[in-house]
């Protein structure tokens, strides 16, 4: 099948910003926005193909019809493996961590979430919160938790824009105000709050929190939040493959799995076989596993490829 844009499912909390509106294309209709969900076949967003034999179907629908365009292997049962957002943060997200497969599968029947932020702009003095500064026992981290001094334990990070981060599950992590990032991660909507700022929700109530599980879960010790990188890969993991780029670029597809294209910067043309389209910054294009045909990306833009 040939290549193909997904329509993006848009999220507001309480905590975005204008950012995607103002700067990244994002028509959500409201006045602000939180997550703009890029690649998703999830039950809490679902992608609309808006090209080729499947338009207008849902991901979630045309992978079970076509699983090819995942990859040779992947059968309609299965899960699509990866999600891709971008997100803008006014305010604070909460504290949170996420379980590994295995917890997960256990306690939520849902796989868990290894995550890996790139971070696109950011104000003067953004940070975000990774991992612990030193080891600490479980005890330690429950003290923490209950006398709301969990940051003070927290490895505070500035950021930078080109900044890349991983996330593996069981790391505590949390994004400050002013950032603006694309997240990769599993297919999963999973989290863990640990500690929310005292905040309410459009309820007026506390929103709720997840101590119990997050003990079970969180990683005591540091993590090495920053991944190895080379070349044009800013990510390899078990999950998945993030490699920035700079057009031109070309490549032959190998049926080996589906690329996912992201424009963060500039203004390009996509090509392959008789499909083309321009991208600009927040444009996305889907490139299936079993495209026969070379692609092709010329002009000025910067782009992420996601790839398991």
């Amino acid at each position: 099948m040939l290549p193909f844009r997904l329509k993006p499912v848009y999220k507001n909390y309480l905590w975005g910003g204008k950012n995607l509106i103002a700067s990244w294309g994002k028509d959500s209709g409201t006045e602000t926005l939180a997550e703009s969900w890029e690649l998703a076949s999830h039950k809490d967003g679902d992608n609309i193909i808006l090209d080729g034999p499947c338009k207008n179907m849902k991901l979630s629908e045309a992978v079970k019809v076509h699983p090819e365009i995942v990859s040779p292997s992947f059968k309609p049962e299965d899960t699509f493996p990866l999600m891709v957002k971008l997100i803008d943060s006014q305010l604070p997200l909460s504290v949170q961590v996420h379980p590994d497969n295995k917890y997960a599968m256990i306690h939520e029947h849902s796989i868990g979430k290894v995550e890996s932020w790139y971070i696109l702009n950011h104000e003067e003095g953004a940070y975000i919160y990774l991992g612990l500064k030193h080891s600490i026992t479980r005890s330690e981290l429950k003290d923490a938790i209950m006398n709301n001094t969990l940051t003070d334990i927290l490895n505070k990070i500035y950021v930078e824009d080109g900044d890349t981060f991983f996330i593996p599950a069981g790391t505590i992590h949390a994004i400050g105000e002013g950032v603006t990032l694309a997240e990769i991660q599993e297919n999963s909507n999973l989290t863990y709050r640990v500690y929310d700022y005292g905040r309410v929700g459009a309820d007026g109530k506390p929103r709720e929190l997840h101590i119990a599980k997050a003990l079970d879960v969180a990683s005591l010790n540091p993590v090495n939040i920053k991944p190895a990188q080379s070349g044009n890969v800013i990510v390899e993991c078990n999950e998945f493959r993030v490699e920035r780029i700079h057009a031109p670029y070309s490549c032959k597809m190998n049926n080996e799995g589906f690329r996912f294209i992201l424009c963060i910067e500039g203004e390009c043309e996509f090509r392959c076989s008789d499909v083309s389209y321009g991208l600009r910054k927040g444009g996305n294009v889907f490139v299936p596993s079993d495209c026969e045909n070379e692609f092709a990306i010329d002009g000025n833009g910067e782009f992420l490829i996601t790839s398991e």
